[in-house]
């Protein structure tokens, strides 16, 4: 006879600049199990189902699934289950079923999924939840999330416990408070209590067990919800830091952000390198802000004054007049070499305005020429259908001035972008300097439609 575990639901919470699992190649969904409590060959078999999407936009080899089944404490269960999936075509999904025996009541488990050139970590936080990509460093921000729980309730009520979190982020999570909802057996929710978690305190890249203690639980509950947050990371701090690469190129690192809560100012200091063996001049940063959705908010271009010798690292501060709110900053850097030919200038004119018509529309607003010969071309997509599209393939090619071909380059945007959305997008066209003309092709995958 099949068992399947009782449902409970445990979510997490995440405040800060994620790291997504759009950078992830392949996508995990559809986790389901049963448990066969006595086989012919042994007791406790556990079948567990997962789909594989590849959302790479290139084909993937060698692609391997690796399950391991956790206490909510984080201790491994049983032996490792591994099954070669083979190759998988860019957008391919394939579903695949792991089988192992002898496993216990778990309270969450961990996938490990490689390929040919990579390895994609996941994880859930209970027996019957869904996957989510191990996000790794979240950089300039606070990131918690649920890695596991275990808890019992006695009779007088009380709901005690420990919840096993960690801070995914590289700054300090203050103001850390736990949430858990109780439900009867429709999904209703009974009773929702909250209180901080520990100190309210974790520090960056910190995994701790943490204990909690509810004194009046319902007892007659049929589920529950965990929620843990903390405060959110203001955008100016997510983004103050960043180092140089000593590469050589010109950098801009050492970004320090202050917010006039006034005039919503944006004030700005940071440290330009000029990493070649001559001198560079006609520097020039162009700050990008985004908001949520990452649809353009404020665009502000700044020049660098003077000329930076080989090797100076040289202060820069400037102000950037009535910023909105953001959630994403993108700068691009633009410079000339001394002796840097004037065909690296790019074309006088690109496409920079949407025609706002009832189809997805791509337009090109920048190109900055780099030393090494590419061209970073600033671009946006518009959709305006009234269905969601993804998956938007962009393909460029570059064209010389006899407009014989010069170099292709393409990007794509995985994300789903529903009626009336925006996207801005950066894209890198190596040996593309000195082009003449350009043009470009797209197409996309619309949801919600047969």
């Amino acid at each position: 006879m099949k068992y399947r575990m009782t449902v409970l639901l445990l979510l997490f919470a995440t405040f800060a600049v994620s790291a997504a699992d759009e950078d992830f190649k392949i996508q995990l969904s559809g986790w389901s199990y049963s448990r066969e409590r006595k086989t012919i060959t042994g007791s406790n078999r556990i079948t567990g189902n997962l789909t594989l999407k590849n959302t790479s936009g290139g084909a993937l080899a060698d692609v391997k699934v690796t399950l391991v089944f956790t206490t909510g404490m984080g201790e491994k269960l049983g032996q490792p289950i591994s099954k070669a999936v083979g190759a998988l075509k860019a957008g391919e999904t394939q579903k695949v079923t792991l089988v192992e025996q002898q496993i216990p009541v778990f309270g969450g488990y961990e996938v490990t999924v490689e390929f040919n050139g990579g390895k994609e970590e996941w994880f859930a936080n209970s027996d019957t939840g869904q996957p989510q990509p191990k996000a790794g460093n979240v950089k300039g921000a606070a990131s918690v999330v649920v890695l596991g729980r275990e808890a019992t309730q006695d009779r007088s009520g009380r709901f005690t416990g420990t919840v096993r979190v960690k801070n995914e982020g590289t700054v300090e999570a203050k103001g850390v408070t736990i949430t858990i909802t109780f439900f009867d057996q429709k999904k209703r929710t009974m009773k929702e209590w909250s209180s901080k978690l520990g100190t309210g305190t974790l520090a960056a890249g910190a995994e701790q067990k943490i204990p909690f203690t509810c004194a009046d639980a319902p007892r007659n509950h049929n589920g529950y919800e965990i929620n843990v947050k903390c405060e959110e990371t203001s955008a100016e701090q997510q983004f103050s830091g960043g180092d140089f690469t000593n590469a050589e190129d010109v950098e801009i690192a050492k970004y320090s952000f202050k917010r006039d809560p006034k005039t919503k100012d944006l004030q700005v200091s940071a440290k330009v390198r000029n990493g070649f063996k001559q001198p560079v001049d006609a520097v020039k940063l162009t700050a990008t802000f985004l908001d949520g959705k990452k649809k353009e908010v404020k665009k502000y271009v700044y020049d660098v004054p003077g000329q930076l010798a080989p090797g100076e690292i040289k202060p820069i501060d400037f102000t950037i007049p009535a910023v909105p709110a953001y959630e994403a900053f993108e700068p691009a850097i633009a410079y000339k070499k001394s002796d840097a030919p004037a065909a690296q200038a790019g074309p006088a004119k690109l496409e920079g305005a949407f025609k706002n018509q009832p189809e997805v529309e791509v337009i090109f607003t920048d190109a900055l020429p780099k030393d090494d010969k590419s061209v970073t071309l600033a671009g946006a997509m518009r959709n305006g259908k009234n269905v969601p599209v993804k998956d938007v393939v962009i393909t460029v090619t570059f064209l010389k001035a006899d407009e014989s071909e010069l170099t292709v380059a393409e990007k794509t945007l995985t994300d789903v972008v529903r009626p009336g959305e925006e996207r801005n997008f950066i894209m890198k066209a190596a040996s593309a300097a000195g082009f003449a003309k350009y043009s470009f092709k797209f197409k996309f995958t619309e949801l919600g439609t047969k």
